[in-house]
């Protein structure tokens, strides 16, 4: 019997840590086989024979790339379909490659070399760079960092800040050289800089008290001079790392990938001067909607200045003695 057709049309999606696969129905065929490898040139291999004409790879390994085709099959096998190729991510990630791939498609300069490869990378890049310092400005506590705790030594009133430092969240001392009961610092403002130059009283067996800090460089100066063995406990937001290789995953963005995505390809078609008037749109409104959002990520707990207490729950469930229930809070 004469093998069947080669299957066409075959796409490729990817989503969840699983590779999704579907090509045109084969008349005459009984069964497909699905090959996959890690190198396009390289050795394949039979994942499995399904018998519609679609397969879902559930055993692929995050932030790999893996090339497949497929065949169909009665008792003769066809050539191979085309390869197509992809790179698992989780829910909400999305690799260097498909964020490129995507943003090519909404441009639509899928096969246009006009923007090279190189460019493409460095607007995916801008993009997610700015995507980044949006949100990390706009939610309060998008993407702390574990705090970096500092010993004083009694000497210095400048300390280095760790390597990956972006953004200062907030600073605290530990009293009693204890890491376990901090208060907060507050900044000084430039016109008391001096203001701990000549000797005075500004310790107690607790440490030093007044003690202020200022952003100077990649150091955090204080006043006065911390005493010796104190700790400093120092919130911060790092720096984002670049996308390099197809495989490097856009981390601490997720769920606004399309932001990157509609950027990049903005500024792909401003090279070429074409109109990007409903891209910009799109964007503001992505803009927009990050901002609306922002007001708390913590939704179950929304910020307060300070605590507050309702009239029922100060004088009881019903109120002061003799009142009606119908006291609202304060």
């Amino acid at each position: 019997m004469a093998a069947p057709a080669i299957p066409q049309n075959v796409i490729i999606q990817q989503a969840n840590g699983q590779v999704l696969l579907n090509w045109d129905y084969v008349a005459g065929a009984s069964n497909y086989n699905v090959y996959r490898s890690i190198n396009s040139n390289g050795t394949y291999s039979l994942l499995a024979s399904p018998n519609n004409n679609q397969y879902v790879d559930t055993n692929a390994a995050l932030q790999t790339k893996y090339y497949y085709y497929v065949t169909s099959s009665n008792s003769s096998e066809s050539p191979a379909s085309q390869i197509v190729f992809t790179i698992p991510t989780l829910s909400g990630d999305m690799s260097l490659y498909e964020l490129r791939t995507r943003a090519q498609q909404r441009a639509d300069r899928v096969n246009s070399n006009f923007v090279t490869l190189e460019e493409w990378n460095s607007y995916i890049n801008q993009s997610y760079f700015e995507l980044y310092d949006l949100l990390v400005t706009t939610f309060e506590d998008y993407f702390v960092k574990t705090p970096y705790i500092v010993t004083t030594n009694g000497t210095d009133n400048q300390y280095a800040l760790p390597s990956d430092f972006y953004k200062l969240e907030g600073v605290d001392l530990g009293l009693d050289a204890n890491q376990n009961a901090w208060v907060t610092l507050k900044k000084f403002d430039f016109i008391s800089r001096n203001r701990y130059v000549f000797p005075n009283l500004t310790s107690t067996y607790l440490g030093v008290f007044n003690l202020r800090y200022r952003l100077v460089g990649n150091k955090l100066m204080f006043i006065p001079t911390p005493s010796g063995n104190q700790y400093l406990r120092i919130w911060y937001i790092p720096k984002m790392v670049e996308l390099l290789q197809d495989t490097d995953i856009a981390t601490g963005v997720s769920g606004w990938t399309e932001y990157i995505i509609v950027d990049a390809a903005i500024k792909a078609m401003q090279k070429e001067e074409s109109d990007v008037s409903v891209l910009a749109a799109q964007k503001m409104a992505l803009i927009k909607r990050i901002e609306e959002t922002a007001m708390n990520r913590d939704v179950g707990q929304p910020d307060t200045i300070s605590d507050t207490r309702s009239r029922a729950e100060s004088w009881g469930v019903y109120g002061p003695p003799g009142g009606d229930g119908s006291y609202g809070g304060f």
